[in-house]
């Protein structure tokens, strides 16, 4: 189907991946054997934020279950692919620390670990690098904007539902996995994970210890994947994720959870960028290596703290009242990157890396009533405090510049963003009312409230200048507050066609406000940026930060029976502004310019007799602005690409096989900048032995040579404006690989 003429996404299919379509849809119309996976009582908690059968929620919504991401992760699936590969409306992944740029239709997407937000006030995108696998049960998908949850969920919702020892029964696992591409000694990932549960009906509890060491990585051609100088890469990390969580059953209607992890991904490498003799490979266009001799003492790093507390009562005044309380730290360090000044400036070059740390602390109140048998009431209250800090580390250049950009000696610390304090409170109210025994509608409304604080700054180039010399004196931009204020509305309608079959109309707001560090704190200083005076700057008093509204429309049909579980649906979204990217500073700006996203989001899973089941999902997707009363494609910055995937299945008792393949499609924006599309294949293989079970995994393949889509825009963003060499910042894809986990539980 052609939805306008204006895309520029190209259908080029791998030959793999046409034949796994086809047979999905050849199929459709000969299936004979029910799954015991498919129950239409499968319930979800993140769709009205109550729990709720996906038969009675008029958006797309999906569940992976812990079975689905466990054959994935142990497989050797990175866990970022795992989600493109299973939830159709997300784009590819990385394989780089960072989840930059990886939206749901086209927009940001809200990401939660048991209902609590990982989203900031300060974009940073490492949502993703943040659990391990193996403490996720299940992950709740909805595509599309939602009013009820506000900010920075547009896109879509991933809730991320950790393992409880209830749900384990009090079995314990292990897991023990080895992963490799067999190019080197370097190239060898390995984890080894703990669990030990318990519920003796009355109290139930898990503690879980994983443990993640990566290698190197290398790429189709065997030779080594360059680090990700921009959002630092995942080569020679080392991922600890302790969890523990304890349920206790006050009463037949009452219970307390509490839930506590520790997340720790490193990296400690000697491998660095070959930067030449004085950064000589900064510009030009010679190819560019990983070598030995890498000395930086704090590399790049994620480390997160994460507590909640949660109070449920089931019978609270006849009404089913949730209280969550939580708090949230976070530390995220990046590794040095160079700024090298051209002639006759290079004498003010530098190299610095920055850490960025964040706190939230907050609760959330939500109360379930059923005031009569045709009518569902849900409404409530959130509030969070934020605050935001970034430092800036600087290394001396000379010594940088003599060992081809690999020894490292700090030279001091100074401010990167300012300080930000961020309060956000939150009410909202939903109901549901089933007029026919057929139909049901529902509206919704939430109203939310912002205090944005900005702290006073010296620009971040002028504290680096003043710490290596070059200035003293710097000027102040001035800080202050604003406040935001609005409502969001969401309504809809579902139609039950017969038990199987629903379709529905939704239409919902999302709200967004822009990262305010990377707005604020800017400003002009005289003479190139080198004098102390400051000519103009970006404050909260003369240019305050306006927010983003999005209105969302989604038309939908699904189906859910014995054989044949799929979802289609048709969406729409526009906003009235956009976010500028400015690559000469990477800062921000909001201008006025509608932005409208659209397409066809699909998923099919069907199920065969003697086993067999395949299926596929697809996101056909455009992204438009508006220039001068013309719709044009939007930057590649920010678009999402087209995507498609498709796989044929085998399970028996003993034996399970799975070949799988993911494409995404080229795209072209306005300025004639393009995402070129690649294919990937895996095959995932599992046996079941006297104890335990073997999973065997080989991602890519058939040893695809390509660069990912993160290394695609990096190379555009950092070498666009300032002419640096482009191969610095090409990621490219890895290689086949070779997984081997075993597993078991006791």
């Amino acid at each position: 189907m052609k939805l306008a003429k204006s895309t520029t996404t190209k259908f080029v299919l791998n030959p793999i991946l046409t034949a796994m379509l086809g047979l999905s849809v050849s199929l459709s119309a000969q299936a004979a054997v029910s799954s015991a996976d498919q129950d239409e009582s499968m319930t979800v908690v993140t769709a009205n934020r109550s729990t709720q059968s996906i038969s009675d929620i008029a958006a797309t919504v999906m569940v992976i279950e812990g079975e689905q991401i466990a054959e994935q992760a142990k497989s050797g699936v990175d866990f970022k692919a795992l989600l493109a590969n299973l939830i159709p409306s997300l784009d590819v992944g990385s394989q780089s620390r960072t989840n930059a740029g990886q939206n749901m239709r086209g927009r940001s997407t809200l990401v939660m670990i048991d209902g609590i937000s990982l989203n900031s006030s300060r974009g940073i995108s490492r949502q993703f690098d943040s659990i391990n696998p193996f403490n996720i049960a299940r992950i709740e998908v909805i595509s599309g904007a939602s009013a009820m949850y506000g900010g920075g969920s547009t896109g879509g919702i991933i809730n991320i539902i950790t393992k409880k020892g209830r749900d384990a029964y009090g079995v314990s696992e292990t897991w023990i996995s080895a992963k490799s591409g067999l190019n080197s000694s370097e190239d060898l990932e390995y984890q080894i994970a703990q669990a030990i549960s318990m519920d003796n009906g009355t109290t139930d509890a898990r503690l879980a210890i994983s443990y993640n060491q990566t290698g190197g990585s290398y790429d189709a051609n065997g030779d080594m994947v360059l680090q990700d100088v921009a959002q630092t890469g995942s080569q020679y990390v080392t991922q600890i994720d302790i969890m523990g969580n304890v349920g206790y059953n006050l009463s037949d209607t009452k219970r307390i959870e509490l839930m506590a992890q520790y997340y720790d991904s490193g990296q400690d490498s000697d491998y660095g960028i070959d930067y030449g003799a004085n950064y000589s490979n900064y510009y030009g266009t010679d190819e560019v290596a990983m070598v030995e001799g890498y000395d930086l003492d704090d590399q790049a790093q994620t480390v997160r703290y994460l507590l909640t507390a949660d109070y449920l009562d089931s019978n609270f005044y006849n009404q089913t009242m949730n209280l969550q309380l939580f708090y949230r730290a976070e530390s995220m360090r990046f590794n040095a990157f160079p700024t090298v000044q051209k002639a006759p400036y290079f004498a003010y070059s530098t190299i610095s890396a920055s850490e960025q740390n964040t706190q939230i602390i907050g609760s959330k109140l939500v109360f379930t009533a059923q005031p009569t048998d045709a009518f569902n009431l849900v409404y409530g209250v959130d509030a969070e405090f934020e605050q935001f800090e970034a430092t800036q580390t600087y290394y001396d250049f000379a010594t940088a510049a003599g060992s081809n950009g690999l020894i490292m000696t700090s030279v001091g610390e100074t401010g990167r963003y300012p300080d930000i304090e961020s309060t956000y409170i939150s009410a909202f109210l939903q109901g549901d009312y089933n007029a026919t025994a057929s139909l049901n509608l529902h509206a919704g409304i939430r109203h939310q409230y912002a205090h944005i604080k900005v702290g006073d700054f010296v620009g971040a180039t002028q504290q680096g200048y003043e710490l290596l010399g070059f200035g003293t004196g710097y000027e102040t931009i001035e800080g202050g507050s604003s406040d935001y204020s609005n409502t969001l509305f969401n309504t809809g309608a579902l139609y039950k066609l017969n038990e199987d079959q629903q379709v529905w109309l939704n239409l919902s707001q999302g709200f967004e406000i822009p990262d305010a560090s990377k707005y604020y704190g800017k400003g002009n200083y005289a003479s190139l940026g080198l004098g102390t005076t400051l000519e103009s700057s970006v404050n909260v008093s003369d240019s305050p930060l306006e927010g983003i509204k999005t209105n969302s429309v989604e038309l939908g049909w699904r189906l859910n029976s014995e054989s044949v579980s799929t979802q289609f649906a048709a969406y729409y979204s526009l906003s009235d502004k956009s976010i500028f990217l400015d690559k000469t500073d990477y800062s921000i700006d909001v201008i006025d310019s509608d932005v409208r996203i659209y397409g066809l989001e699909a998923k099919l899973d069907y199920y065969l007799s003697q086993g067999f089941s395949l299926g596929g999902n697809f996101n056909y997707i455009i992204s438009e602005t508006k220039v001068d009363g013309e719709w044009k494609n939007v930057s590649i910055q920010s678009a999402s690409p087209s995507k498609a995937g498709a796989y044929i299945n085998w399970q028996t008792d003993k034996f399970s096989t799975r070949l799988q393949s993911t494409q995404m499609f080229d795209y072209t924006d306005a300025a004639d900048y393009k995402l070129e599309g690649y294919n990937t294949v895996d095959l995932l293989m599992g046996i079941r032995v006297p104890v335990g079970k073997l999973q065997f995994g080989i991602t890519n393949l058939l040893n695809t040579e390509y660069d990912t889509l993160w290394g695609q825009r990096a190379t555009n963003l950092y070498t666009a404006s300032s002419g640096a060499n482009e191969n610095l910042f090409k990621f490219q894809g890895q290689g086949r690989t070779y997984s081997a986990n075993y597993s078991v539980e006791f």
